[in-house]
Formats: structure tokens, C-alpha cells, sequence
């Protein structure tokens, strides 16, 4: 009997040394989550000291010869590293490792990739609104001037910017005038596009190359050099800095200038890729982004139109400029695009008259 009282006080004497040891634990516990040390805290990974910093994937359809990788992302990557100390980074993806052209949106938005460049015509019906940018004539400028008016129609409208809800807009930009470029056949006359398939990038391009009474073929700018050697299409409508981007000089052999339109690019970032990023970061970030990255794309077509003018012209290629009374023409028959988009507003209740003033009045101002 006094054996089994012993062995009972000897239990009982460890279970209090367990408890004893067990709150001195809780107390040191709760001091270090006063003290903010808490290594299950949901900060995100930028705002921890001591760390390598956050790199972001940045994924495009193009190659690194391409001017909006070399003379805009690439150097965005660089600057947002150096302004940020390390912190943040972005790895650049390349000729679509992350994705097809169609699926930069979707990849961005989903995070397959963190961030990206795309067109948004290649997402029928997401950017119907931002899409004023893309109807006939409407580009009056270079570049620069046409990437800034992108950036501002987006900061000034609710309704652009609801477009981009899915994903955090980095910047939104435009590319030189679309021309159209052809193989074998001259364009000098409303007529000589009859019966020719031409590539188009955004519906827009579509009903318009359809209002001339050509026929509109649907395809990513890195296919056209295939699709025109094969003879799959005649040429199709795309900004002059494109014969260099996509190495075209070999199967095109007519361009035709007209102010025709212009192309609305993206550079967007996942939701929660950007919400990874420090307040104090997104804050240098956000001082770099909008209008300054948007000329910064806009300069960086207008600087590869001028080398490619020149080196579409020693090559041989034939640029051929429309005069004002066969302009006019290709004007009137593509009326019915801008028509059917301000019919499109209307019916979802958006004042698009609004917004194509604005957009005209900027074109006219800049």
C-alpha cells in the first residue's frame, strides 16, 4: 500500500513540473506574437527584412528581339529592381513559354504567370469599351501620342477600368498606325483589296477589313510570316514596326499607309501576385507605371517604324501613300464600324459618344 502512495505522489509531482513547464512555454509564446515575430504571420514575403526579395514571372508572346521587350519590360524589370532594393523582381518569359498569345489574359489572370503583355483583341469581347482605341482612322499620330491617349482614356473612364478588374493594369499603350501590308498586289485603291484575305488582330480590324470588301482572317502577329509564305493570307493590316518585329521583309512586298488604326496593348499583373508587394513597394511601383510606361512602349514602336521603313525600302519593298480623296473613300465604307460600336455601348448602357469625343478631343490636343 505505501508503495502505491509513493508511486501516486511521484506521478502526481511530474505531472505538476509538466504543467509548470508547460505555461512558462505560453507565456514565451505570447510574447513573441506581441513582439510581431510570429513565424505563421500572413505578411507578404516583400515585406520581411533579411530575405532575397519576391521574383515575379512576366511572360510575352514575342522574342527578345522584340522592341517591347527590349526597350519597355526588360527595362521596367530592371528599374523596379533597383527602385525596390531587390525586393521585387520579374523574370521575363519570352516567345509564349507561359502561354499561347490567346492565353496571356486568362494565364495572367488564373496565375499561371504573374504578369504579362498581350493584345487585347486577341480577347474578343473582354475590352469592348477600351476598344474606341482600335476603330477605324481614329489614330491620328505616332506611337508615343497614341500610347499616352490609351493610358489617359483608361485613368479618366470608370467604365475602361472596369474592363480590367480581373487583373492589375501596369500600363496600357498602342503601337504606330496600322498600315496594310501586302504580297503580290499593290493596294492603291479601294478596288484592290476585293477578294483578299488579310490578317486581322482585333474584331474591330475585322469589320473593318470587311467594309472594304476583303476578308478578314484572325491570327497572332508571330503566325503572319508563315501564314503569308504559304499563302494562306494576301498580307493583312499591322503597324510598320511590325515588318522588323516579326522579321516580314522577306514575304511582303507592298505597304500601304492610311492611319488604318492601331493596335491596344496590355502589361498586367495577377491580383494576388500584386498584393504579394509591400504597400511601400507597390507605392515606388505605382510612380513608375501608367502614362510614363505607356510612352515608354509608344517610343519604343516609333523607334523600330523608323528602322524598319528604312530597311523595308532597301530590301525593295514598295510603300505606296493613299491621297486624300481614295483616304476618304476607305473612310466612308469603314463608317459602319464605329456606327455598330457606339450601338454597342449604347445598348449596355454606356454613353460611348462620351468617350469617343474624348478620345478625339486628346488626338486633336497631343
Amino acid at each position: 500500500m505505501k508503495r502505491f502512495t509513493n508511486k501516486i505522489s511521484f506521478v502526481s509531482l511530474m505531472l505538476a513540473l509538466v504543467l509548470l513547464i508547460s505555461a512558462c512555454g505560453s507565456s514565451d509564446s505570447s510574447g513573441s506574437t506581441d513582439s510581431g515575430s510570429d513565424p505563421d504571420s500572413s505578411e507578404p514575403e516583400a515585406s520581411q527584412s533579411g530575405g532575397d526579395g519576391i521574383t515575379f514571372s512576366m511572360g510575352h508572346m514575342n522574342s527578345t528581339e522584340h522592341v517591347q521587350d527590349s526597350m519597355a519590360m526588360r527595362p521596367f524589370a530592371e528599374e523596379v529592381a533597383e527602385a525596390t532594393e531587390g525586393r521585387i523582381n520579374f523574370q521575363l518569359y519570352p516567345g509564349g513559354a507561359l502561354g499561347s498569345p490567346a492565353e496571356t489574359y486568362d494565364n495572367i489572370v488564373t496565375g499561371i504567370m504573374d504578369s504579362g503583355w498581350g493584345l487585347q483583341g486577341y480577347n474578343a469581347g473582354k475590352f469592348e469599351v477600351h476598344s474606341v482605341m482600335l476603330l477605324p482612322f481614329l489614330a491620328d499620330g505616332d506611337g508615343e501620342k497614341l500610347s499616352v491617349i490609351a493610358q489617359k482614356l483608361y485613368d479618366q473612364f470608370p467604365e475602361i477600368q472596369a474592363e480590367y478588374d480581373d487583373a492589375k493594369l501596369l500600363w496600357a499603350h498602342a503601337a504606330d498606325p496600322y498600315a496594310i501590308v501586302t504580297a503580290g498586289k499593290q493596294v492603291t485603291s479601294l478596288e484592290d483589296l476585293r477578294g483578299l484575305r488579310l490578317r486581322t488582330p482585333s474584331v474591330e480590324g475585322g469589320k473593318m477589313i470587311e467594309s472594304w470588301g476583303a476578308t478578314p482572317v484572325s491570327m497572332p502577329a508571330p503566325e503572319i510570316y508563315d501564314s503569308m509564305q504559304r499563302g494562306v493570307i494576301d498580307g493583312g493590316i499591322l503597324p510598320v514596326a511590325a515588318l522588323a518585329d516579326f522579321n516580314l521583309f522577306d514575304v511582303v512586298d507592298y505597304v500601304t499607309i492610311g492611319n488604318f488604326s492601331t493596335g491596344l496593348f496590355y502589361v498586367m499583373m495577377n491580383n494576388n501576385s500584386w498584393d504579394k508587394i509591400s504597400a511601400d513597394d507597390q507605392a515606388i511601383i505605382e510612380e513608375m507605371i501608367g502614362e510614363p510606361m505607356a510612352r515608354t512602349s509608344g517610343e519604343a514602336f516609333d523607334a523600330q517604324e523608323e528602322k524598319a521603313r528604312a530597311k523595308a525600302e532597301e530590301e525593295g519593298i514598295e510603300f505606296f501613300e493613299l491621297d486624300d480623296a481614295e483616304l476618304e473613300r476607305f473612310k466612308e465604307a469603314a463608317q459602319i464600324v464605329t456606327d455598330e460600336w457606339l450601338t454597342n455601348m449604347e445598348s449596355k448602357g454606356i454613353d460611348g459618344q462620351a468617350i469617343l469625343d474624348e478620345a478625339l478631343r486628346l488626338m486633336e490636343e497631343n
